[in-house]
């Protein structure tokens, strides 16, 4: 009965990996390797302080970035860094209720590649140092908007004194793709 079992599993299994395989006649997906045509660097749109950027049926906007004051966190920055918070504005532009995106789906960028996997990043770690009564304003993540509604609220980012000009990253889901949206800006 173990014997026969384990062959059912094993064949379950190879059937499984045989449908996950490529489907288009050899050419390569979008997680193959890229190929010549493919590895020309595509033009990325970035958006600035104040511009909308949408996806997943929400319109994101960063609408300001200041210094933070220093006397509301509990910690702070590990030497050649600088908090920065950023204040962001979420809206539903789809037709159905949607809820806002996790925390960790933006991301403050340090050296760039082509996936999130490739760069250096961080998401908005930081803002858990901040002291407690003083996080009025920070960013409700998982926050149901119905067609129309938005909300705001502010993250707090490290960034590196090295650089003047930072970017953002946002990822509707994965890190292991490109990103899906990308913020530029001057730091303050």
């Amino acid at each position: 009965m173990k014997k026969l079992m384990v062959l059912f599993m094993t064949l379950l299994m190879i059937f499984t990996l045989a449908g996950c395989g490529e489907k288009n006649g050899g050419e390569p997906t979008q997680g193959s390797a890229p190929t010549e045509a493919k590895s020309e660097k595509q033009e990325v749109k970035v958006y600035g302080i104040g511009e909308a950027a949408e996806a997943d049926g929400l319109a994101i906007t960063i609408d300001k970035v200041v210094s933070p004051d220093p006397d509301i966190f509990l910690n702070g920055p590990q030497e050649g860094f600088a908090y920065i918070q950023v204040y962001y504005t979420f809206k539903n532009v789809s037709n159905e209720t949607i809820e806002t995106p996790k925390r960790q789906a933006i991301y403050i960028v340090y050296e760039e590649g082509p996936t999130g996997d490739d760069c250096d990043m961080t998401s908005d770690e930081s803002s858990v140092d901040v002291l407690p009564g003083k996080k009025d304003g920070l960013y409700e993540a998982f926050t149901e908007l119905a067609p129309g509604e938005s909300t705001s609220g502010w993250m707090v980012y490290p960034r590196s004194l090295a650089k003047s000009e930072v970017t953002m990253h946002y990822y509707s889901k994965f890190v292991n793709v490109p990103p899906t949206l990308v913020f530029g800006f001057t730091a303050p």
